[in-house]
């Protein structure tokens, strides 16, 4: 773990609004920090890439942020725990985005995903998300604040048969996020999940399937950031992909894997 703080010496340490991203490096989560980052907030970016978390880190820093920044596996449960923890002590997290993600896919021929790349997926988009959370929940209750938004997935409505491992850790996410907003509204904690469709990023790259309507990694922050502003309980986009994706999920499974494997989401065999 590496962790440097940086700090623009204007006096307004105590005043900012504290923000921790996970998978802050790449993609969304880079995108959410320079959008986040100005004079009245203090980011928090938790990521394994040391070298451009720092260059991130120094982009947001120019609007005026002041920067801490942690490099470390989100699939090391203990420490994030630990290091969560210590961080909160220091500066109480006002706002957490449960951002870091992988994806998999089965083989071109229809080949079953290897156990480790079954657990690479589970390790980081479930339990690296519910480690992040574990030892806040209880300190914002405390508080009776605080803001937690969890990227889960459009694929958390239906399984989709190319990615059967990333489907479902979305999927238990999605309610995950769910039952805290449930739970939590009465302490004052306000909870989204944030289901995105394709964005342009290293994780749809990953994708062998069709990827209608993507949007660029500015536009989902701006999206989600304006969902979070108003405490919106599922910030689902683009649209009319997610319109889509909740009428797979109603409808007989045969004809949801029909129409799947049309958009070259199904299990196809070359």
């Amino acid at each position: 773990m590496v962790w440097k703080r940086t700090t623009t010496g204007d006096g307004r340490l105590n005043t900012r609004k504290n923000i921790l991203i996970t998978g802050a490096s790449a993609g969304i989560g880079a995108a959410l920090a320079q959008q986040y980052a100005n004079a009245s907030t203090r980011l928090i970016l938790v990521a394994r890439n040391q070298q451009r978390l720092e260059n991130i880190a120094k982009s947001c820093e120019k609007s005026g942020s002041d920067v801490i920044c942690i490099s470390l596996d989100i699939t090391d449960t203990n420490v994030v725990q630990s290091t969560i923890s210590q961080i909160d002590d220091n500066y109480p997290i006002d706002l957490i985005i449960c951002n870091a993600g992988t994806t998999n896919s089965i083989g071109k021929n229809g080949e079953a995903e290897t156990w480790d790349d079954i657990c690479r997926i589970i390790d980081t988009n479930l339990y690296g998300v519910l480690a992040s959370l574990n030892p806040l929940i209880s300190r914002m209750q405390q508080r009776q604040q605080g803001q937690i938004g969890i990227v889960s997935s459009l694929g958390a409505y239906r399984g989709m048969p190319i990615t059967p491992s990333y489907c479902a850790s979305k999927a238990a996410i999605k309610s995950y996020g769910e039952a805290l907003r449930g739970w939590l509204a009465e302490d004052n904690i306000d909870v989204s999940v944030i289901c995105p469709g394709f964005v342009e990023s290293n994780l749809s790259a990953q994708f062998h399937g069709d990827k209608p309507m993507m949007i660029s990694t500015d536009k989902a922050a701006s999206l989600i950031i304006k969902g979070l502003n108003k405490n919106t309980a599922n910030i689902s986009f683009p649209f009319p992909l997610n319109l889509g994706m909740w009428f797979l999920a109603v409808l007989p499974a045969g004809i949801a894997n029909w129409l799947m494997k049309q958009f070259s989401y199904g299990a196809t065999r070359k």
